[in-house]
């Protein structure tokens, strides 16, 4: 598996999980009681929009009342929201900085490539581009 968008090969030692929040049970007094139901703690939690929701789940299980409590904190605390806002926003600058960058170090590699005669095919699965994206750099020789 691969994925295109961040040029990264997937293994097998990745698992992807999908959560369908709409699926999810309301939340149950047995359910929550229920010792092997940590996962749909988990999930409960993710779905809540209230805080009696958060409230509800964070009794039974004590991982979660930690992460609710911390939750909260980082709510409340203007200061701390704004350096998150400005990490997500330098991870996320970093992620297209890194992105371009990738590109343009195919395009190169493709460029050399072209000039060694090698085909548009095989350039394509050394580098990822398209073999329209080859072709503009063998006209644009």
């Amino acid at each position: 598996m691969y994925d295109k968008i961040n040029n990264v090969e997937l293994t097998d030692i990745v698992e992807v999980h999908t959560l369908e929040l709409c699926k999810v049970p309301p939340l149950l007094q047995e359910t929550l009681d229920s010792e092997d139901n940590h996962l749909y703690n988990w999930l409960r939690f993710i779905k809540a929009e209230e805080a009696s929701e958060l409230e509800a789940v964070a009794q039974r299980d004590p991982v979660i009342k930690k992460a609710v409590l911390k939750l909260m904190e980082l709510s409340n605390d203007e200061r701390t929201r704004m350096l998150l806002e400005k990490s997500d926003m330098e991870r996320m600058d970093n992620s297209v900085r890194e992105k371009w960058a990738r590109k343009e170090n195919s395009i190169e590699i493709a460029r050399k490539l072209l000039k060694a005669g090698d085909s548009v095919s095989k350039i394509e699965s050394v580098t990822g581009l398209t073999k329209k994206e080859i072709e503009n750099l063998k006209d644009a020789n």
